[in-house]
């Protein structure tokens, strides 16, 4: 019984002396970063922007080509239906099916150049974009040392699901992040 009560005694000792030590260790800084900032053209992390934009005009004339097929496929449509409207003796059956048939391939087709200009700019991506999102990270995990964060959390994440119901202007260090990325040496070349 005595051993019990001395184990009790030392288990209970144990926890007393491990929250106080707890309770005198300085709480950790928490600070939150809005990603999507990152890409503001004006305000943003300049080498991600620049990026984007790159990204962007390498696949303006592929989009616009995109565009332009569902601008024609919805005229397309829009006839059918015209002639769908049309008293029988004014339809004229070949038109419509070769109509209907134009309409057809033309889908097809704009769905393989949907599908090829993704993959397209999936890889460019990975080779614009990927580096410079993963220095980013490198970048805010320096920044959080630096400046003694326990923990930085994405608010664009939260705001999605959202679980952040209020954030203090203090606690989004956003633009110091920022700021500071962007003044740092660059350490991703720019591929071409």
């Amino acid at each position: 019984m005595k051993k019990i009560s001395l184990l009790v005694v030392f288990g209970f000792l144990t926890v007393l002396f491990s929250i106080s030590t707890f309770a005198q260790m300085p709480a950790a800084k928490i600070a939150l970063i809005n990603s999507e900032s990152f890409f503001d053209e004006k305000a943003g992390i300049t080498k991600l922007v620049a990026a984007n934009k790159q990204l962007e005009a390498e696949f303006a004339v592929r989009v616009k080509e995109l565009q332009d097929g569902s601008t024609r496929l919805k005229g397309i449509a829009k006839q059918l239906d015209d002639m769908q409207k049309l008293p029988a003796s004014q339809f004229n059956q070949n038109t419509h099916t070769a109509k209907q048939e134009e309409g057809e391939r033309l889908q097809r087709e704009i769905t393989y150049k949907k599908t090829d200009l993704e993959s397209a700019v999936n890889r460019r991506r990975d080779i614009l974009v990927t580096p410079v999102s993963r220095d980013i990270g490198k970048r805010i995990d320096e920044f959080a040392k630096k400046n003694g964060y326990g923990a930085i959390f994405d608010v664009s994440k939260f705001a999605d699901s959202g679980v952040l119901l209020f954030l203090a202007e203090s606690a989004d260090a956003t633009k110091e992040f920022i700021i500071f990325y962007n003044t740092r040496p660059a350490t991703v070349v720019p591929p071409k």
